[in-house]
């Protein structure tokens, strides 16, 4: 058995070390990666932060998309971010079916730019839609789909009012993607559930006898 005074040590030793922070892994966006089918595969086992750094130019303003590997039972927070005040975004995020699951134009008031949050049950491979807000979309009327959804992902075009390719260009951004897992619990948590289980029925015997007497 481990003696109490080596515990301590160790313990001690272990507190006093320098915490060191998880690294985030960081890609550049490619072209082409326009359309859901050509969704820029982001790989990056191991990793629980991701970030993604990105231009949309005027020479080429097409939505971007990226893939992208998810655990079960972890929550997805995925934010998106500029140094220029004229960066306007929207997002959208499908499942391994190819649903979009959530999607997100503003992150806040006088935050122009997106961020999403949503808890994957089952996991695989996700992608992430990216483009600018595009107010000639709210022009469009009922003409819409010929108006204005030149690069055949509707969808994601639509998804809010004033999305899509050809919107807000001329600046450059980062997305960041946070892949939280739920906790793994204790042994000792085990331990009190097995208890409690094995005490209930002895409870629900007292009971009986209570309502006997």
């Amino acid at each position: 058995m481990t003696s109490l005074p080596f515990r301590q040590t160790a313990l001690a030793l272990l507190l006093s070390a320098p915490l060191v922070a998880a690294q985030a892994a960081v890609f550049a966006e490619q072209e082409p990666n326009n359309t859901l089918g050509t969704a820029q595969v982001i790989t990056d086992p191991g990793s629980v932060q991701t970030v993604i750094n990105g231009q949309r130019s005027f020479n080429d303003a097409s939505d971007d998309f990226f893939s992208f590997n998810v655990a079960g039972n972890t929550l997805l927070q995925i934010v998106s971010s500029s140094t220029s005040t004229l960066a306007d975004s929207i997002m959208g995020l499908y499942n391994p079916a190819g649903t979009l699951v959530a999607s997100n134009d503003d992150a806040a008031p006088g935050n122009a730019m997106s961020a999403l949050s949503f808890q994957v049950g089952a996991g695989g491979l996700f992608r992430l839609g990216f483009s600018g807000f595009n107010a000639g979309l709210l022009a469009c009327g009922t003409g819409i789909t010929s108006c204005y959804d030149t690069n055949n992902d509707f969808l994601f075009d639509t998804f809010v009012a004033g999305g899509g390719e050809g919107g807000s260009t001329g600046w450059a951004y980062s997305i960041t993607i946070n892949q939280i897992a739920a906790p793994i619990p204790e042994p000792e948590t085990y331990l009190l559930l097995g208890a409690g289980l094995a005490m209930l029925p002895l409870l629900r015997k007292r009971a009986r006898r209570q309502r006997t007497r």
